[in-house]
C-alpha cells in the first residue's frame, strides 16, 4: 500500500527514462491481482480483453467509477469549476463516496494535461486513512505534468475515496466564469464481472 511519497515530473519522461517507475507499476498491479484472486476466488486473472466466466479482467481507471466536484458521476476526467478555493474534486461514485462493488483500483498518480493549471494543491483520503497536502504549483514548469507516487495505492471495492484540492481563481470572463480542468487518475481498474464494463463508452457503471 502507498506510503505517501511522490514525485512531480514530466509524464512522458518518467515512462521513458526511469525503469524504477515501471517496476513500481508492475509491483502494484501484482499486488492488486493477488488481492483480486483472494477476494474473487475461484476467478483467475485474464490477460486478454475478454475474460471468461471464471476470470476477472483489467482496464484503465474509468471516470464512471467516480463523481466530480459537483457530485455527478463522471463521463470524462474534464471538469467545469464555477467556484474557486478548497473543494472536493473527485470521489467514489456510490453512497458514502465508495468505489462500486466488483472493482478494485491500482492508483499510481495524477496527470494534469491543462494548458492553464488552476489546481494548486491537493490532499486525499482512502478509507479512514488521510494523506497530507501536496502543493502543485511546480506543475506550471512542465509540458505534460504529473504527480507520481513512489509506491501506488489500492482503492478497494466499496472503499471510500476522496480527493480534495484548491482551485485558484479568478474565474475567467472569457468562459462565462468557468474554469475547465482535467484531473486524470493514472493506473488500472480490475473488474470481477465483464458485463459491468460492456456498456456504451461514457455510460454509467
Amino acid at each position: 500500500m502507498g506510503s505517501g511519497g511522490y514525485v512531480i515530473c514530466e509524464w512522458n519522461a518518467i515512462q521513458r527514462e526511469f525503469p524504477d517507475f515501471r517496476m513500481a507499476v508492475r509491483d502494484l498491479e501484482e499486488e492488486v491481482i493477488g488481492l483480486c484472486e483472494a477476494d474473487w476466488a475461484p476467478r483467475k486473472f485474464c490477460m486478454g480483453l475478454t475474460p471468461g466466466p471464471n476470470e476477472f479482467g483489467r482496464t484503465t481507471i474509468l471516470p464512471a467509477l467516480f463523481d466530480d466536484h459537483a457530485g455527478n458521476q463522471m463521463v470524462t476526467w474534464r471538469q467545469a469549476f464555477t467556484s474557486t478555493g478548497h473543494q472536493l474534486l473527485i470521489s467514489g461514485t456510490r453512497a458514502g463516496n465508495v468505489i462500486p462493488e466488483d472493482f478494485k483500483v491500482a492508483w499510481f498518480g495524477l496527470a494534469f494535461p491543462n494548458k492553464n493549471q488552476h489546481i494548486t494543491e491537493i490532499k486525499f483520503q482512502i478509507g479512514d486513512r488521510k494523506y497530507g497536502r501536496i502543493n502543485l504549483e511546480e506543475l506550471k514548469s512542465y509540458n505534460v505534468p504529473a504527480v507520481v507516487f513512489e509506491k501506488g495505492f489500492i482503492i478497494d471495492e466499496e472503499q471510500s475515496f476522496e480527493l480534495y484540492g484548491y482551485v485558484e481563481g479568478p474565474l475567467p470572463e472569457s468562459t462565462g466564469g468557468v474554469i475547465y480542468q482535467r484531473i486524470v487518475m493514472l493506473g488500472s481498474a480490475f473488474f470481477k464481472v465483464i458485463d459491468k464494463v460492456l456498456g456504451l463508452p461514457g455510460s454509467a457503471i
